[in-house]
């Protein structure tokens, strides 16, 4: 009789991931499974974690109560266009940086991610004094033009990264041919870079929706986003667990359907350059 050897280092590690994984996911189960249970269910201590009988309570209250379609029309509004404008600033600055400057460039690269250091709430302050000057405080644009000021750097050093894979042979034989440095950059450069590019555009996308301070400080009952809704349900008499949870369920929804629909790009982004012949 033949028998097989277990390799006990593979079963380790399998097992090793399993759990990290179990552990990682059991907070999103718990936050999906508590939007579905009683009021009660939700309050009691220690919590119920598998047997309660579900219900769709929680979501009916929070779309009686509260205009949660408004709120979630503000952050997709907000975020696209955070997004579009940054990305469409931070492409041709880290082509620019990576094929037009040759002294100093990874210093610059580093001030931009030191820029990320900076948190939100010391941006607060100048954006509402400005945002009040010219009359755009509580505004979509005030979030947008926010928005950006923080995701263009981010952008700038995820993209760059993308453009150094792209062998400068094609794009000087571009310009033996007569063209642009614009066109170059349309027609070659973000064609053979598309995978790092959308993956980075969900990176910020998925920043600009999840953002919390900027739209809890510089907005109004008209132009509040989804994630500042969670404060709603922090009460005098109580904290109300199955209407919050049920609002992050909401929030994060989307970001789960981008992501199963371009999984593929994050794929190709991360072995993007991996070989280069």
């Amino acid at each position: 009789m033949r028998y097989e050897i277990i390799n006990w280092k593979a079963v380790f590690i399998f097992l090793l991931i399993v759990t990290f994984a179990l552990f990682f996911f059991f907070p999103f189960y718990f936050m999906v499974s508590s939007s579905f249970k009683h009021p009660l269910d939700s309050s009691v201590y220690p919590p119920i974690i598998f047997n309660f009988e579900p219900t769709l309570k929680n979501y009916i209250t929070i779309f009686k109560k509260y205009p949660m379609t408004t709120y979630f029309f503000n952050s997709f509004i907000v975020a696209t266009f955070a997004t579009l404008v940054s990305m469409s600033l931070a492409i041709p600055a880290a082509y620019g940086m990576e094929r037009l400057i040759s002294q100093n460039r990874e210093r610059i690269a580093y001030m931009f991610l030191t820029m990320q250091l900076i948190p939100p709430i010391s941006m607060v302050f100048a954006l509402f004094w400005y945002a009040n000057f010219f009359g755009i405080l509580g505004t979509y644009w005030l979030l947008v033009i926010g928005y950006t000021l923080w995701n263009v750097p981010y952008g700038i050093w995820l993209t760059r990264g993308f453009f150094t894979t792209i062998p400068k042979e094609l794009e000087e034989a571009a310009f033996v041919d007569g063209a642009t440095r614009l066109w170059v950059l349309r027609k070659i450069v973000i064609p053979l870079t598309k995978p790092g590019i959308i993956a980075a555009t969900i990176f910020i996308f998925i920043g600009a929706w999840n953002e919390f301070t900027l739209a809890m400080f510089l907005t109004d009952s008209h132009t509040r986003t989804f994630p500042t809704t969670l404060g709603l349900f922090v009460t005098h008499t109580g904290i109300l667990w199955g209407a919050m949870f049920a609002t992050a369920t909401l929030g994060v929804l989307p970001i789960v359907i981008i992501a199963l629909l371009i999984r593929k790009h994050f794929v190709s982004a991360l072995t993007l350059g991996a070989v280069k012949g």
